[in-house]
């Protein structure tokens, strides 16, 4: 009740105090088979494994499925997160997850690590690496003041990756939420997360169109009208949480009515196409009796009462339109406006109505807002551009070349072409100009090496012969914010190793 309770504030606007850091997870699998009854896992119990003996230290979260404990793995004297489940149905589908997300690096693909399970006197348990705390948890501790774009690039970029590496594989999350994202270690490296609760993951080969799931608040429109379910519902779940970490507030309401309502007038109306194919469209939109389009029509707060019989909740939503957020906050420095532009822009590309549409994580980790080409300028030095360059050193090594040049040199490579097969087509604001990536290596005590990878799109990757002579300066721009880049890590660099410039 005391979780149900904090959600229910949280999801109306309001931090709750900085007590407990679950959620209750939202799952069409479970049918509360619970387990029968045993003993309570209390403070000091010892739990046994085939392998291993834990020790209970305090339980740090509590849900629907179970408890989440600090233990101490006495073996090993390193500390890990205990989950005791209750209920059979959802322990055979989180282990089954688990299995399957376990041949992810869970460094490089920012996933929690799974190291066994085990019963205990009738209870499953399953032991996980000890993680910080959740973004929930963060913000609860700052009083709800938001994250700045330079803490939150980071978190997008690390989730991106973790959603790119579930995509490969064919897993949808759907339960993404604040409280799923957890700090690996806030003090020592700022900013690394790990998604984590796979408890109702499931594949994207399995049938689940018209099931509910995803947390209201986060549930993408196909969710809501029982259109089919794809890997685009973790992008919704993403923009969500990322404009709740960058407002304080969630754009949307914690009823499918308010929700609804929400994404139609701040994004708007589904295409008709989808609507039609809803299996519960008429819940919440009535037909066009006229002529004139389009053919379905929002219903009224009353409408929608007489209907289903449930009185939607009062709602206010943060923002009009969603492009407002730019002037949010109105007083900050043209580094970081033009930082809000790329990050509004992003925001429109993963909650696209037409979940065809939406941006994949892998072409989002392409987007501006997240390569920083926007920040590249050389000649400007503020203190916004240094910090959000910073915020990015403490990203794990992934897909990253495993190179070394020969000479251990540090080197500057620059690809400007015509990509061979078009992307997707996308909103406007979804294309990505300039996508970067920048790689850092380090052997036997020689400088690292920072590989620059740029890919225009077809927009800016004109043939030679339909160049113009006024085209180079542009490309000079380019180059210069890409040594920019190369300059800054290359800083770090040598002062992580203590080399001097030259070196």
């Amino acid at each position: 009740m005391k979780n149900r309770n904090i959600w229910r504030n949280i999801f109306n606007g309001k931090m709750p105090p900085p007590a407990s850091t679950s959620g209750e997870a939202t799952s069409h699998f479970a049918d509360d088979k619970t387990k029968p009854e045993s003993s309570e896992v209390r403070n000091n119990n010892i739990l046994c494994s085939s392998t291993s003996r834990y020790l209970i230290q305090e339980v740090i979260g509590e849900g629907t499925f179970g408890k989440v404990t600090k233990a101490v793995n006495l073996i090993t004297s390193k500390d890990v997160a205990l989950k005791i489940l209750k209920t059979e149905d959802t322990t055979k589908r989180e282990i089954k997850m688990l299995n399957v997300v376990s041949i992810l690096d869970p460094v490089k693909k920012s996933v929690v690590q799974f190291l066994e399970t085990f019963d205990h006197e009738g209870q499953t348990c399953l032991v996980f690496e000890k993680l910080d705390k959740s973004l929930f948890a963060l913000l609860s501790e700052r009083q709800g003041m938001p994250l700045s774009l330079s803490e939150i690039r980071p978190i997008t970029h690390q989730l991106l990756t973790a959603f790119d590496a579930l995509k490969g594989i064919g897993v949808i999350h759907s339960d993404l939420k604040p409280d799923n994202i957890m700090l690996a270690n806030h003090l020592c490296e700022p900013f690394r997360v790990k998604l984590i609760d796979f408890g109702v993951s499931f594949q994207t080969s399995e049938d689940t169109r018209g099931i509910t799931i995803q947390p209201l608040g986060y549930r993408a429109p196909e969710v809501i009208l029982g259109l089919p379910i794809s890997e685009a519902i973790d992008m919704w779940g993403l923009g969500c949480v990322l404009a709740f970490l960058y407002l304080g507030r969630h754009l949307f309401a914690d009823s499918e009515y308010q929700s609804m309502k929400g994404i139609v007038d701040m994004l708007g109306q589904p295409a008709d196409h989808l609507l039609s194919a809803g299996y519960y469209t008429q819940k919440f939109f009535k037909k066009n009796q006229h002529w004139d389009k389009p053919i379905w029509w929002m219903k009224t707060p009353i409408e929608y009462l007489l209907g289903t019989g449930i009185e939607p909740k009062r709602w206010l939503s943060p923002l009009r339109y969603l492009d407002d957020l730019i002037m949010h906050y109105p007083d900050m420095e043209e580094a970081e406006l033009e930082d809000q532009r790329a990050f509004v822009s992003l925001l429109n590309c993963l909650l696209h109505t037409d979940s065809e549409e939406r941006i994949t994580p892998g072409k989002a980790l392409t987007h501006p807002f997240v390569t920083m080409v926007h920040l590249g300028d050389e000649t400007d030095t503020s203190s916004y551009i240094e910090e959000s360059f910073e915020n990015m050193t403490m990203l794990p090594v992934d897909h990253l070349d495993e190179e070394l040049c020969p000479d251990g040199e540090a080197k500057e490579q620059l690809k400007v072409g015509e990509p061979s097969v078009k992307p997707p087509s996308v909103a406007p604001s979804c294309v990505s100009l300039v996508s970067v990536k920048i790689v850092l290596h380090s052997a036997d005590g020689q400088e690292a090496a920072a590989v620059i990878d740029t890919t225009v799109s077809d927009v800016d990757a004109a043939s030679p012969a339909e160049e113009s002579p006024d085209e180079d300066p542009p490309a000079k721009v380019k180059k210069s914010r890409m040594r920019r880049i190369f300059n800054f890590f290359g800083r770090k660099i040598r002062t992580l190793f203590g080399l001097k410039k030259g070196e």
